[in-house]
């Protein structure tokens, strides 16, 4: 008899849980290369700060720029190069290394991936290669949403082989 009344408080241990999981949301950014199935998924705070770092093309310059997710919308903070062509090229007027923005791009934005120049994407501490990610001339959607912590959870552990692989942590 002192069983059921256990079994009760198990039960209704976990459906807190469950209520829990599915009910608390959290911000994600997605890294996906079109035409394949695989994907990276990481949890991130609401105003983290990443940087896609690539060698602008046309002038070999090194170029950085930096973004802030905000609610569902990727925003364009600031770009930064020593190269007062790339500048000119990119239509900014102001002299200097630094330009600051504050532009909303939408949840997603896309980027080739490289024929020649080394191309990454940094997350707090962790830098993704987005060459590793596919071939050259291929796309990668960097998209943000908020799922549940479950869904989370989920896709991680769908998602975990070969992840690290693509990680390279200063």
């Amino acid at each position: 008899m002192r069983s059921r009344p256990l079994l009760a408080w198990a039960g209704v241990f976990i459906a807190a849980g469950g209520v829990f999981l599915f009910s608390k949301t959290v911000t994600v950014l997605s890294l996906r290369t079109s035409g394949r199935t695989n994907s990276m998924h990481f949890k991130l705070a609401p105003s983290e700060p990443m940087t896609l770092c690539y060698t602008n093309s046309i002038y070999g310059a090194p170029v950085e720029e930096r973004f802030e997710l905000r609610k569902g919308d990727i925003v364009l903070k600031a770009v930064r190069t020593g190269s007062p062509a790339v500048m000119e090229y990119y239509g900014f007027e102001s002299s200097g290394p630094l330009q600051s923005l504050n532009r909303s791009l939408g949840p997603a934005l896309s980027v080739q991936i490289s024929m020649r120049q080394d191309q990454s994407l940094k997350i707090g501490a962790r830098t993704v290669d987005l060459r590793a990610l596919g071939n050259p001339g291929d796309h990668v959607q960097i998209r943000v949403q908020d799922v549940s912590l479950a869904s989370f959870l989920l896709s991680k552990m769908i998602c975990r082989q070969g992840a690290d692989a693509f990680m390279k942590n200063p």
